[in-house]
């Protein structure tokens, strides 16, 4: 048999009542949120579209025929390409066939499926072709790398009037 005095019961009986300096253990346990944004080495897009994940057009002009070789050059705001990676890091940037599945022999697409044939080429020499396999390879500066596009028309047999537009994938590699 047990016996216990008052005097010996007081802790038990001040810590039942929850009076302060009772003799009991509190666990509280809670969740600590933790999070990290990393942001990608590279970014692409133009500042002058709404959407800065897409790229400016670029131009071939209005004409009434096709009888000569017509020319453009992308610069910023007007179809060339804005990057921007990390210093020092490489990339490579490809750009797809478009309409024609073709890289060597891209065409605008217009009324009835008339067709305008194009490319678009790495330098003002016209050498190369901007494809989707070697693209061009450049190394990251930190700052925004304006990639002109060189796009040539060749002369050909004018096609129907109207709105002649093609659609590619730019593909920026790192």
């Amino acid at each position: 048999m047990v016996s216990m005095t008052i005097k010996g019961m007081w802790p038990l009986l001040l810590a039942g009542l929850g009076w302060p300096g009772a003799a009991h253990a509190v666990d509280k346990s809670a969740t600590l949120g933790v999070n990290a944004l990393v942001l990608p080495s590279c970014v692409a897009g133009s500042t002058g579209t709404s959407n800065p994940g897409q790229f400016d057009t670029l131009d071939f002009g209005t004409h009434f025929s096709l009888a000569n070789t017509l020319k453009t050059t992308g610069g910023t705001g007007s179809g060339a390409l804005r990057i921007n990676c990390v210093a020092n890091v490489p990339y490579r940037v490809l750009i797809s066939p478009g309409n024609s599945g073709n890289t060597t022999a891209r065409s605008l697409v217009g009324p009835g499926n008339a067709t305008i044939l194009y490319n678009l080429y790495t330098s003002a020499s016209y050498a190369t072709v901007w494809d989707n396999v070697t693209g061009i390879s450049a190394m990251g500066t930190g700052a925004n790398q304006w990639l002109p596009i060189y796009g040539r028309v060749p002369a050909q047999s004018t096609p129907t009037p109207g709105i002649y537009t093609d659609t590619l994938t730019v593909t920026v590699v790192w």
